[in-house]
């Protein structure tokens, strides 16, 4: 079992769907609580754990945001060397210490919402002075830690291939997850920095004050990047997995792919300073200068959008699409596995969307800290990313398991209502954020909400409802697939490729892009980094009590 890569996967994927299941499941449960009617109809509900509305919310950001991403993609990642380098993975002892890192790491976190709801209801930012129980920044260290071992169990593996192909162009694949490891590695450098310097010391009594400038600079040094990190293993999927289910064989341009790749890795630390458009102590030159590098990341997903599209012509057309736009309904909207991969594309058009009009500090005062900031957020990760990871779900547990998936109908239904679920929380929430709500408040009880505002959060409520059934049909079907399924598998897994050998050997120099990432990190973050030092000499710390929040004694 310790030497056997299937196993490996395995828990990680497993142990990734666990968290995301209580993750998920809090998520409905917030728009009950949001939603006026909800409140009015049930004044006195209180459901066990759901009736801490804050910390159901840091439980939700967290376990879905950090643990079910970080998780997933570490087992993904493994699964992806083992198999386009293919040969045994190296270091996998290494492999299972990081895996019993972020299991602990996550237990970690369960005990401390748990036993201390209140002080631990921090959110997914976990924004000083408040600061957590010591308990929770220990398990996000012991997660950021395991993925790092992680991070080197791939490079292991890749290090050894390329000692057995010194000339051989890397292939797709694990090019896409080596670039988002780099670009991670870097980015949770800050996080970490953080979490040790600022709010675990903080939280063990060790400093008596910190300073919020500084920490926030710090998070969205990390903050802006990993939501790459999440969305470039589902580009990996879009471009070597999609091609060969949806029947294109590959990918249209594999050195455009990679450029792509590239381009995500260099300029996704530059950006997050686009969070913090409403800070003070950082100059509009820098805020400026991060907007630039903001739009300039939507150039890999223009990028990602027309080498995709064309692979999808192509399939489309080999199974008889005919005329301008007849190869889009031709697609397998049919196989959950490519459906939850097409939805959750269509789910990125408007999350890029939005995100554009975030990126930009003129029209982002319009919508800042309103709820259109997590109608974003949601299209984009639940959308587009949960749906990848879920249509990934759907054709690798078979295959760890080594029965078919137990229901397709239940997996289609599961797919389709997420996609339709998540497409109208976006759409309510993003225009209950124009109509005046603030992001992350309970406000179902809210004297000021106006009529607009109101039938919006009552329509968001709706969608919590859809997603709801979706979780269960998508819990179901894991559970029924692990002990119920009888059927062998009967389709194959994922095939082996070779690089493309017209790929620009200049793309595959490491040393030079990593230079480049590193290089342009520090030019535009070292002076925000000096001002926020520099704009206060730090706060209180606040600690949770009774009467509300009240300066640490």
């Amino acid at each position: 079992m310790l030497k056997n890569e299937r196993w490996l996967v395995g828990l990680h994927i497993l142990s990734a769907f666990f968290a995301l299941f209580w993750g998920a499941l809090m998520g409905p449960f917030q728009t009950f609580h949001r939603s006026p009617a909800f409140v009015a109809a049930f004044p006195n509900s209180t459901i066990p754990i759901f009736s801490y509305y804050y910390q159901a919310l840091t439980a939700h950001g967290v376990l879905n945001a950090l643990f079910f991403t970080t998780m997933f993609i570490t087992g993904i990642s493994y699964y992806v060397a083992w198999r386009s380098f293919d040969r045994p993975l190296v270091g996998i002892p290494l492999a299972w210490v990081a895996y019993v890192l972020e299991l602990v790491g996550l237990i970690a976190i369960f005990v401390v919402l748990l036993n201390d709801p209140q002080r631990s209801a921090v959110l997914f930012t976990f924004y000083p002075p408040l600061v957590a129980p010591p308990l929770f920044y220990i398990g996000l260290v012991l997660l950021v830690v395991g993925s790092w071992l992680g991070l080197l169990v791939v490079f292991l593996t890749y290090s050894a291939w390329r000692k057995e192909n010194k000339t051989a162009r890397i292939p797709l694949a694990p090019f896409g997850v080596m670039a988002n490891y780099i670009m991670y590695f870097l980015a949770s450098l800050g996080v970490a920095v953080e979490v040790l310097v600022l709010l675990l010391p903080a939280s063990l009594g060790l400093i008596q004050n910190t300073d919020p400038q500084l920490s926030r600079a710090l998070f969205w040094f990390f903050g802006h990047p990993v939501v790459y990190f999440w969305l470039i293993p589902a580009y990996v999927s879009w471009y070597t997995m999609l091609p060969m289910q949806s029947g294109a064989k590959r990918v249209f341009s594999e050195p455009l792919a990679k450029v792509a790749f590239l381009m995500l890795m260099i300029f996704s630390v530059p950006t997050g300073i686009h969070h913090m458009f409403a800070d003070p102590g950082i100059s509009s030159t820098w805020k400026a200068i991060h907007t630039v590098f903001t739009l300039m990341v939507a150039v890999p997903s223009f990028m990602t959008a027309f080498n995709i599209g064309a692979t999808l012509e192509i399939a489309g057309r080999n199974r008889g699409g005919k005329g301008l736009f007849g190869w889009m309904f031709t697609q397998k909207w049919s196989d959950p596995v490519v459906a939850a991969q097409l939805m959750g594309m269509l789910q990125f058009i408007t999350g890029g969307i939005t995100g554009l009009i975030n990126a930009s500090a003129q029209i982002n005062t319009v919508v800042h800290n309103t709820s259109w900031v997590p109608a974003h957020f949601h299209q984009t990760v639940g959308g587009a990313v949960a749906l990848t990871y879920i249509g990934i779900l759907y054709w690798i547990l078979p295959m760890i398991r080594g029965r078919a998936l137990y229901s397709k109908k239940m997996a289609l239904a599961q797919v389709y209502t997420w996609g339709f679920g998540m497409t109208m929380f976006g759409h309510t929430l993003g225009e209950a954020g124009l109509a005046g709500v603030p992001r992350r408040t309970l406000s179902g009880l809210s004297p000021y909400l106006s009529e607009a505002a109101t039938y919006w959060l009552n329509a968001n409520a709706i969608s919590g409802v859809i997603l709801l059934v979706s979780v269960i049909l998508l819990y179901a079907n894991i559970v029924l697939t692990l002990f119920a399924s009888k059927e062998p598998v009967t389709e194959g897994g994922y095939t082996v490729t070779k690089g493309d050998p017209t790929t620009p050997a200049i793309l595959e120099r490491w040393g030079l892009w990593i230079g480049v990432a590193v290089f342009l990190a520090f030019l535009v973050w070292t002076i925000p980094f000096i001002d926020a030092i520099n704009l206060t000499e730090g706060f209180q710390i606040l600690r949770y009590s009774p009467a509300g929040p009240a300066p640490l004694k």
